[in-house]
């Protein structure tokens, strides 16, 4: 087959009849409808904070099987237009492959396994990132697509790749498989370890990279691996004539560099097995409420003392206002409370709010009325059962110039019950860094030792 395809990533010496990659084009639509579905309000610029905080994988939340389910609802669930644009792309690009070589229910059972992956080296390597990575959720399909690209890099080594980069004029260029997708893999690692990765989840790129390599043994058809070296041995596209067969496999710089970039990843879980920073105990918090007559169901994680900026990055909005004005009338979180039962009828008062926009700090007195309230405090202050009726008022922020000026909006009438348990970090920490320290493991193996069974088309 002509170097363009091998440059469009299909398989060379293959038959031109290939099966259409179906669960890849299903998994593009479903990912695009649910993207419509959860930006709308946002008139499709951007994910709402109701689905983020609805569907996001939350590390914390791990301990939890009800919460289980994040794990999947997150794979579906994008930031923005280029987040989604860019995954589904990069799935097109490879998944065509990959499921031709698999068959579609073994492609399928290979992406939600990584993306299931992703999220457990997630949560393991969030130690790196400190407490706020526990508690922060995470969306998108890059996990189980990455898993993808691992098991690309494994089948198709040596097929070609047009890359390209936007400077002041965009630059595209041929190159090989395994060198563009390995020093995307070191990327990955170079971000997360040195903490350069922002608010990407780089070692959920990481993990599904390595769940792709290490379950392809385990999912390969046996039977279409040796048709499709039938095929490269009399190869029919476009000519009847022999293919000039090369050593099977990775080449050896390529299969020791991953051997290495695994190696450190190995270290990393480790060290989070055995030796995981210890950054205090995680509150786990269900807060169920009516607001203005809609019911919400919201799940956050908090980490004592710093409530405040912890509830300042809540992605649902509704939940924000409740949790600030509770906080602000000390009974989210108060030393004082410790072990105690706190009783309020009829109360109320003008709560001085503190207000963060980005680096700033402001605070305004916002009228709040609590009609009743009984809370039950734990051995640390931070409430563990709660249900009460609030009245609030949001606060407006206007841009007067180059200052920022605030005042009491509208009011907002609450109905809410609050519980909450505490969670170990450094246990969810262990368990998970075992579970990956043993996937990295076994990736190294499938790369040191079973490339040469698996790879379809070998690097030159």
């Amino acid at each position: 087959m002509s170097n363009e395809l091998r440059s469009l990533g299909i398989p060379v010496g293959v038959p031109s009849s290939l099966k259409k990659p179906v669960v890849t084009t299903a998994i593009i639509i479903a990912n695009i409808m649910m993207y419509v579905i959860s930006s709308y309000e946002n008139f499709f610029i951007g994910v709402s904070d109701y689905w983020v905080s609805l569907g996001g994988f939350v590390p914390s939340l791990i301990e939890n099987p009800s919460q289980w389910y994040r794990i999947l609802t997150s794979m579906f669930l994008h930031a923005d237009l280029f987040h989604i644009f860019f995954n589904m792309y990069f799935l097109y690009v490879f998944g065509r492959a990959v499921e031709t070589a698999l068959g579609s229910l073994r492609f399928l059972i290979l992406y939600f396994v990584s993306g299931i992956m992703a999220s457990v080296f997630h949560t393991a390597f969030s130690f790196i990132g400190g407490p706020a990575a526990y508690i922060t959720p995470a969306i998108g399909a890059s996990g189980a697509i990455s898993g993808v690209l691992g098991a690309y890099l494994i089948l198709y080594p040596g097929t070609y790749l047009i890359a390209g980069f936007g400077f002041v004029f965009p630059i595209f260029f041929r190159v090989k498989a395994s060198y563009y997708l390995i020093f995307w893999f070191a990327t990955q690692l170079f971000y997360g370890f040195t903490k350069t990765g922002g608010s990407t989840a780089v070692f959920a790129h990481a993990g599904g990279f390595v769940a792709g390599i290490v379950f392809l043994p385990l999912l390969i058809d046996r039977d279409r691996v040796a048709q499709f070296r039938i095929f490269r041995l009399f190869s029919i596209i476009p000519y009847l004539a022999p293919v000039r067969l090369k050593a099977r496999g990775l080449g050896y710089i390529s299969k020791t560099i991953i051997i290495v970039l695994l190696i450190l990843l190995v270290g990393g879980a480790v060290y989070a097995l055995l030796m995981p920073p210890v950054y205090g105990n995680i509150k786990l918090a269900v807060i169920q409420y009516n607001c203005e007559g809609v019911l919400y169901i919201d799940y956050v994680g908090m980490q004592i003392p710093d409530i405040e900026s912890q509830i300042a990055g809540l992605s649902l909005t509704t939940t924000r206002v409740l949790l600030n004005r509770l906080n602000a009338a000390k009974l989210l979180y108060d030393r004082d409370n410790t072990n105690r039962e706190v009783f309020i009828e009829n109360w109320s008062s003008e709560l001085p709010v503190r207000v963060r926009i980005g680096s700033i700090v402001k605070v305004i007195n916002v009228t709040t009325t609590i009609k009743d309230f009984i809370g039950k405090y734990d051995a640390e202050g931070f409430i563990s059962y709660g249900e009460g009726y609030l009245t609030t008022r949001v606060v407006n922020i206007v841009l007067y110039g180059q200052q920022y000026l605030l005042s009491e909006g509208d009011s907002l009438n609450y109905v809410f019950k609050i519980s909450s348990r505490t969670m170990d970090q450094t246990n969810i920490t262990r368990y998970t860094g075992a579970f990956s320290m043993l996937c990295v493991l076994g990736a190294i193996f499938t790369v040191a030792v079973k490339d040469k069974e698996l790879t379809l088309i070998e690097e030159e």
